[in-house]
């Protein structure tokens, strides 16, 4: 890795582990299901960057398990963050009616 690839990551790192820290705050004084939903997004949306990091070291390798030609856990971690938005921002407008 580049010099500018290792400040990169520890910048996503940073700012993952705060945005993580603020949204389990959050859920600790609001305990409804879009601050929840959105707590879920954040923590994956974070384990995603960790894992894409583990991979980029060659400390982690993508299983041989694979769906359309990607493998399962880098699908998963693409597909499901945006899942818990999605519901986050339903669960929002449902309340507001």
């Amino acid at each position: 890795m580049s010099d500018s690839q290792i400040i990169l990551s520890a910048v996503q790192l940073c700012l993952g582990g705060l945005c993580a820290f603020a949204a389990i705050l959050l859920c600790a004084k609001k305990r409804s299901s879009q601050v929840v939903c959105l707590l879920a997004f954040v923590l994956t949306s974070y384990a995603r960057t960790v894992y894409q990091l583990l991979c980029d070291l060659g400390i982690v390798t993508d299983l041989k398990v694979s769906l359309f030609g990607l493998p399962l856990l880098t699908l998963a971690f693409e597909i499901v963050p945006p899942v818990f938005l999605l519901l986050a921002i339903i669960f929002a407008i449902v309340k507001k009616r």
